[in-house]
Formats: C-alpha cells, structure tokens, sequence
C-alpha cells in the first residue's frame, strides 16, 4: 500500500469552506472504510488537500475521514503495509471498547500499538482525545513503545513532537497540548491509574502479561466513556497462572462480554511462516533499509523450531510465544521462563568501578558487558562434565553478577578426563588472568560436578594447582550428595545438592519488584531454555527435589547442562564434615 499524496500538516489547517468538498466529505464519510479507500487513492493531490482543509473545519481534524479506519490511517496517512492479523486488530478497536491479544514471539506486538496511538490522537480534535500507554516496567515503555512512537510521528510527519514518552501538538489556538503519553505503575498502586479522564480515550497495554491484577482492575475502570478503548497486548506469562491478562483473554471469548474480544496472534500466524504476501516497498523501519519484506522483522519457522528443539514442545515456553496460549503447571517450574528473561535483559550497571570486558586487553575477551573492578569481585567457573562422554561438556563464567558460558562441547573426546581437564585448565587460567587485571584478590573459584568423568577432572585439576600450573581453588560439587545444611525458606528445603543448586539459582534469578534480579545472564537462547527446563516435585518429607535429566529427557527436553554450569558458578556447596560418613541419596 503506498501512502496518499497528502500535504503537509501546516497546509491541511483550516482553510475556507467548500460546498462542493463539503458533500464529496460527507458522502465519502457514509462509506465502509474499504469501498472508502481506494476513492481517497484516485483523488488528485488538489482534491484530496480540498478535503483535508474541510475534514479540518467540519471534524477538527484533517484526519477526521480516517477516524473509524485505523486500518486505512495505516496504510494511506503512514504509507505502511499492513498484514491480516495486524488488519485484525486494528479494526477490532472500532469495534468493542477493549481488545485483547495474548501474542507470541517477536510479531510486532509495539509496532502495531504505537499505529494505534498514532491513529487515535490524529483522528480527534486536539484537545479532546487522549492516548496513555503503560506496560509493566517503566523501561518498556521507554525503551520499546515510545521509539515506535516517536519513529512514526516523524516518518508520516504528523503534526507536533514527541519526545521520550510524551506526544504534544499545538491547538488551533497555538497552546501546546499532550495528546499521548506513556508511564508505569508498582503492582499495588491503585491510585496510580487515577485522574486519567478524556472525552476520547484510549489505552494501549503494552507487555499485558505482566500487568498485575490491581492495575488491570484499575485500568479497565477507565473504560467508563462512550468512545473508550483499550489495547492490551503482549506475550501470555510463563510464571503465572490465573493473571489479570488471562482473565481479560478469557472475557473476550465470552458472548456474554460483548464490549471484549479476544485475537490470538501465534508464531504460527507469522507471514514469514504463512507465506502470506506483504508488501515489500513500504517498510519505513528504523533501520532504514528501504525494499525488504515487513515479513523479515517477523518470527520464521527457523526460530519456532528451535525453540520446540530447546524448550520441548509441551514447555510453558512454547505454550506461551510460539502458540500463544496461557500455559498451566507454571507454578511446578523450578526456574520460570519470565525469571531468566528478565536476568538476560537486566541493564549493564555504568559509572565509576565497571569497565566493558573487550576494553581491558585480554585474549579471548571480546563481550561488550561490563564487569566491576575491585579487589572483592569473584570470580568463579561451573563444569558440568558430561557423564561417560555423552551429553555436553559446559564451561560457565561468574564475574560479579554476570554469567556466561564459556564453552561447549560433545563427542568422544569428552570420555578422556585428562583432555577434559586441559580444556578447563585453559578456562582457569583465563580466568585467573581476567582476575588479575580486575584488581581482584580473591582466588578463582572451580566448581566441577565430580559425577562419572568429573571425578578424574577434579583430581587431575587438584594435581595440577600441586604443581603450580594454576592458583585457583577447585571445589568437588556432588550433585547426589546430602547438603550438610540446615534448610531455610529461601532456598526452599532442597533434598540434595542439585535440588539445593538449582532452588539457590532461583532465588537469585527471581526479580524483584521492580524487575532486577542479582544476577545478569549473558548466555545463549538454548542456555536460557534449559534454565527454564525442569519441573520441581515434592517428597512427602517436605523436601523438595528438582526433576532429573532422564525424566527431562523423557519429555523431549535435552540435558540442561549449560544451565548446570552455569548454576554452579554461583552454588557455593557445604563439603562434608569431618568425620561424617558420605551420604548419597538416592530418590
């Protein structure tokens, strides 16, 4: 769809009337908006500025014609392609006063709310309408609805200017006045939605699934006018059953709510995976690269059969944001999906003490994140061997509160302990080095689980610091060993070690109320799905265990062992005492 050749904003003000536009307006005004569209496509620019100049004086607005086609806003004022589902929902808005869209993975789920919020406060006069966008935590608005926002109203030059997260256009009488804005709300803070009032309102919730349940009661309190609407948007939760999003969602596939609809927008629905066409001259991204496919920015069958591969095909993950459905037993997770998302999207702490990793000159040290200087920081190795050389050797890394995996491998080679522990022994030494320029005094720490082949590698690496070939402490991790710790909420009443390792993880990836967590993950998508791989179960005890490779991999989930190494740089293990028989327990 190529954009109509409209004026520019300052020459579709109010000009004087026209008998003649006047009736070809109001005729044009009694037609559905897709018999209307391709009437405004054959005008001529002098015919379509006559109009504009009148929809200005009769309706406040030049973009008056469009104010019950957000669809035709689009695509003709923004000059942008628009794909079925998107159409979809577009038109639902003129439709019922709130609609709601649990969607998956990466199918422009802001794009097309910052459209909406575009259409709205350019289709009413200004002054009598409003457009408020809020997502779960402030950043996501910041960061991910207000540059769509922001890019649009620039690339269809509309009127006025929008700033961070604010949209302010000048009134006939030259008063600035804020036509959109964007802001947040804590979990319980109902008065937080107070005071939001407008003839013409319209709310775009974007990240739906994070919303709480005493700001989704509030805002859906705001849908008191006739011509209120509300947008929620955003992937179903991984962490949460019964959420406010699914309680919406569930409200729109009820005839008894009429003023509620519900569009399921899954990976599957992808034109990159449909094949459905779209137009490839109208893509006006940030990017701008000009002539690609809107379908490129969009999930393919690559990424939904990964994630399948990695999570499993019954996981929570892919219930959510390949098939977009509201997942169940997420509360059975040991790690939830939304825990590690949020560790993987945790900001690089800046300012004085932290440098980027690539900055300081060391081999091998490329990243970008930033790590903390200082005689205190720690830095530790997880090693997760692979048992009689089938799975995945796993190398992890923690400096400070970042985690990565340092490195994987498979195959024969993993079956001989020496050449295992000279891989490692390599990692040490890195480490050590990374230390060192750090300024840090505390010696690198290995955590190896000394399961089947580990045995051999912890002793070798043993013999090795002997011999000074290394100054880092080497540290056994028997993952079927008793904890040798008195139990505490926090860590949730492991029955062995690994279910201590894995429950400690946990609580350190949970976030906050504000959405931080202790530790930043810098790894790789399939280290992130094994973080989000298994279930915990209870014993009758009131131990908790955490499900094991054999049975994950009864449920089509590989073996997590890069989340295992990773976990590991931050398990700190209780050793046996003195004197006390070795207790391996068996579930």
């Amino acid at each position: 769809m190529t954009a109509l050749d409209l004026p520019a904003p300052h020459e579709m003000r109010r000009g004087p009337k026209s008998a003649a536009a006047l009736r070809i307006l109001e005729d044009l005004k009694a037609l559905p908006p897709p018999v209307r569209r391709p009437l405004l496509a054959g005008m001529q620019p002098p015919d379509i500025r006559q109009i504009l100049q009148t929809s200005a004086a009769e309706l406040g607005t030049p973009y008056g014609i469009w104010r019950d086609d957000p669809v035709g806003f689009v695509e003709q004022v923004l000059g942008e392609a628009l794909w079925s589902k998107q159409r979809e929902i577009l038109e639902a808005l003129t439709q019922v006063k709130t609609v709601a869209v649990p969607a998956g993975f990466s199918l422009g789920k802001t794009h097309i709310g910052a459209r909406a919020v575009c259409w709205w406060c350019c289709t009413h006069p200004i002054g009598t309408a409003l457009a408020v966008t809020t997502a779960t935590r402030m950043r996501q608005v910041h960061r991910q609805m207000w540059p769509h926002i922001r890019h649009t109203v620039a690339h269809g030059d509309l009127p006025g200017q929008a700033d961070m997260v604010q949209w302010k256009v000048r009134d006939s009488k030259g008063v600035e006045v804020a036509v959109a804005y964007g802001f947040t709300a804590t979990e319980h803070d109902e008065s937080a939605m107070q005071g939001i009032h407008e003839a013409n309102l319209l709310l775009v919730v974007d990240e739906a699934g994070g919303i709480g349940p005493v700001i989704g009661r509030s805002t859906r309190n705001l849908l008191t006018g006739s011509n209120a609407r509300m947008l929620a948007i955003g992937n179903p939760p991984t962490d949460v059953e019964n959420s406010w999003f699914e309680r919406l969602c569930k409200d729109g596939a009820d005839p008894g709510r009429p003023n509620v609809t519900t569009i399921t927008l899954a990976a599957t629905d992808s034109p990159a995976v449909t094949g459905e066409a779209t137009d490839d001259r109208v893509c006006h991204c940030p990017a701008g690269n000009e002539g690609h496919l809107v379908s490129s920015h969009l999930v393919d069958q690559e990424w939904i059969d990964e994630a399948i591969r990695d999570h499993g095909p019954d996981s929570a993950y892919v219930t959510a944001k390949v098939h977009a459905r509201f997942p169940k037993g997420v509360a059975d997770l040991v790690i939830p999906s939304a825990y590690v998302d949020a560790a993987r999207e945790k900001e690089d702490p800046e300012g004085p003490g932290y440098v980027r990793l690539n900055s300081l000159g060391l081999d091998g040290e490329s990243a970008t994140h930033t790590v903390k200087m200082g005689a205190s920081t720690w830095v530790r190795l997880g090693v997760d061997v692979a048992a009689d050389g089938g799975d995945e050797l796993a190398v992890a890394r923690c400096v400070g509160d970042v985690v990565t995996v340092e490195h994987v491998s498979s195959g024969a080679a993993n079956t001989d302990f020496i050449t295992v522990a000279g891989v490692v022994l390599e990692h040490v030494r890195r480490a050590e080095a990374l230390a060192r320029r750090l300024g840090s005094v505390v010696p690198v720490r290995v955590k190896v689980d000394v399961n089947g082949v580990g045995w051999g590698v912890y002793g070798t690496l043993l013999a090795w610091g002997r011999e000074g070939m290394h100054g880092a402490e080497i540290i056994r991790v028997m993952v079927s060993e008793d904890t040798y710790r008195e139990p505490d909420i926090a860590t949730m009443r492991p029955w062995r070690k690994r279910d201590e390792m894995w429950l400690a993880g946990r609580a350190l990836l949970r976030p906050d109320e504000v959405g931080n967590t202790s530790l930043r993950l810098r790894v790789d998508s399939r280290t992130a799905a094994q973080l989000s791989g298994p279930r915990k179960l209870g014993r009758s005890s009131g131990h908790m265990v955490v499900e094991s490779k054999e049975a994950m991999r009864k449920r089509k989930i590989p073996s997590p062992d890069r989340a295992e190494a990773c976990l590991l740089t931050v398990y700190e293990p209780v050793q046996k005492p003195r004197g006390q028989a070795l207790q391996i327990i068996v579930p």
